[in-house]
């Protein structure tokens, strides 16, 4: 047989998704053929193969509890590590809350010498305008 320049056409002869022949060459199953064209028939007898998983560490003394007790351990680390800088925030927050008082403060502590300082101002335009006419 003659051989095929696309992996989507492979996948297609074999009923199978191109995604699927394209892993199969990842992983070493299947491979090319020296000019870049793929032999239907021995990607047919690659992917018969079994490729061997890696050896996955134990969990250790969780290894025993449901895979649900797990994913709660980790849930719980997570919400710890959200406390710490939630905690970092608060205080930000509370330093701007202060200083935003602070300027606050200053404002309308300053607020009767500017409304002094308005109305000098309007007086002054006041007497232009009069000496003018």
């Amino acid at each position: 047989m003659s051989g095929v320049t696309s992996a989507r056409e492979v996948a297609r002869r074999l009923g199978l998704s191109h995604t699927a022949i394209q892993n199969a060459e990842r992983s070493g199953r299947i491979a090319r053929e020296d000019d870049g064209t793929w032999d239907v028939e021995k990607v047919r007898a690659g992917l018969a193969t079994k490729v061997t998983p890696a050896p996955r560490k134990p969990y250790g003394p969780r290894a025993k509890q449901p895979p649900w007790a797990r994913a709660a351990h980790h849930v719980g680390d997570l919400a710890s590590d959200i406390r710490g800088p939630a905690r970092g925030i608060h205080a930000e927050l509370e330093r701007a809350r202060q200083a935003l008082q602070r300027a606050a403060e200053q404002i309308a502590a300053l607020y009767p010498e500017i409304l002094r300082l308005e109305r000098a101002c309007d007086a002054a335009i006041a007497a232009q305008e009069r000496g003018s006419e």
